[in-house]
């Protein structure tokens, strides 16, 4: 059976336009929903890439630090290797107005200094090794051939009392170790009989 269908054709028309509307409108909310996560997709994108961006900058802020530091270090490894050359091949980095004042301050009115002398000299000193340190009761030793800074120092003292007195306070003194007589004898010192002597000690490192 054939359905007869009495509606004018103006309201086919509108029918149609309706539904090619409705299908358009859905077309469009489609679009405008993948628009929209797509953009949402983009923005996350945007957002890491700003986050990256900042964690460069700041991992860029640490290498120059960085480089600022090893600049740093480089300048006091320099440094360093100076003052190791200098101990290596002097001894001390003496510096002979602090001898001179130390001298000055422990030198008594009655004793006279005829000279003194500041010398690089080879040592040979002691040292324990690292294993037997550890291991043996009785540490092994071998012997190190070091610089050290020798003051030697000859004068006149009218006694005995004196000439002790002085050796005491040069060896009771900060800045030098070791001290040692050479040798003491009576001289004639401007007409007066006295103790002339010679000792050495070693500025401390």
């Amino acid at each position: 059976m054939k359905t007869i269908d009495y509606l004018p054709e103006r309201i086919h028309q509108r029918r149609i336009q309706r539904h090619n509307l409705l299908r358009q409108m859905v077309l469009m909310i489609v679009s405008m929903v993948i628009l929209l996560a797509l953009s949402y997709t983009r923005q996350g994108q945007i957002r890491q890439a700003k986050a990256d961006f900042k964690n460069l900058d700041v991992q860029v802020d640490n290498v120059r630090k960085q480089l600022g530091v090893r600049s740093e270090l480089e300048t006091q490894q320099a440094d360093l290797l100076i003052k190791k050359r200098i101990d290596e091949d002097l001894g001390s980095r003496v510096n002979v107005l602090d001898v001179l004042s130390e001298i000055e301050r422990i030198l008594a009115k009655s004793i006279f200094l005829s000279n003194m002398q500041l010398e690089a000299v080879d040592v040979a000193v002691q040292v324990s090794t690292p294993e037997s340190e550890k291991r043996a009761k009785k540490p092994k030793t071998k012997e190190v051939i070091v610089k050290r800074i020798k003051l030697t120092i000859t004068g006149y003292a009218p006694t005995d009392v004196d000439l002790a007195n002085f050796i005491a306070q040069l060896s009771a003194g900060p800045l030098f170790e070791d001290v040692n007589m050479v040798y003491a004898r009576n001289q004639d010192f401007q007409g007066i009989l006295a103790r002339e002597f010679q000792a050495y000690c070693y500025v401390v490192r």
